[in-house]
């Protein structure tokens, strides 16, 4: 079992870490494996998308990937790397994803929802004894003695990483609205 909790953690969180440094690694410095697009180009896809300002957004969103990825493969604080996983896969499944349909063969929202799926599934589970939070000790790492299962809290952290991907996607809606009304209209 735990090596099949490992399996689990480690190819999702890798590739995680991996979707995250395609936009931060600028296009001419990348692995021919990795393909990234770098900053500059995923920013304009972003601004495209509304998410506003796109560099921020960009760095939030890749740093998101990359930590969440690395904290869900490394078995370490899972439900913090849930959450920044949630908020970015809301964000994405929102932004691009929902419109195209279910299958990922038309840019659908099947593969997001998949990845996001499997990031509550391992937060539900725990880490495993092959975890760093089994390595150093770490089984109640926030110091809280929850009154709820492992499940209520990996549905919690769903929620919450939701919510910061849905307050994300917000606050660009608004920058949008405040921007068309301060540039002028011709006449």
């Amino acid at each position: 079992m735990n090596t099949a909790l490992l399996v689990l953690r480690l190819v999702p969180g890798l590739l995680f870490m991996g979707h995250g440094l395609q936009k931060l690694v600028p296009a001419r410095y990348s692995p021919a494996l990795l393909n990234a697009t770098g900053p500059r180009a995923a920013a304009g896809f972003f601004d495209q998308l509304g998410l506003r300002p796109a560099l921020p957004a960009l760095f939030a969103a890749a740093l998101a990937e990359v930590g969440g990825g690395f904290l869900i493969a490394a078995g370490l604080v899972t439900p913090l790397g849930t959450a920044l996983i949630a908020a970015v896969m809301t964000t994405a499944i929102l932004s691009v994803h929902v419109r195209k349909g279910i299958w990922n063969t038309d840019g659908g929202l099947e593969f997001p929802l998949l990845m996001l799926t499997v990031a509550f599934v391992v937060s539900a589970l725990g880490p495993g004894t092959l975890s760093v939070d089994n390595w150093a000790g770490i089984g109640n790492w926030t110091g809280i003695h929850w009154a709820a299962g492992d499940v209520v809290r990996a549905g919690a952290a769903v929620g919450i990483g939701a919510a910061a991907g849905l307050l994300t996607m917000a606050l660009g809606r608004v920058r949008i609205a405040v921007e068309s009304h301060r540039t002028p209209h011709p006449a």
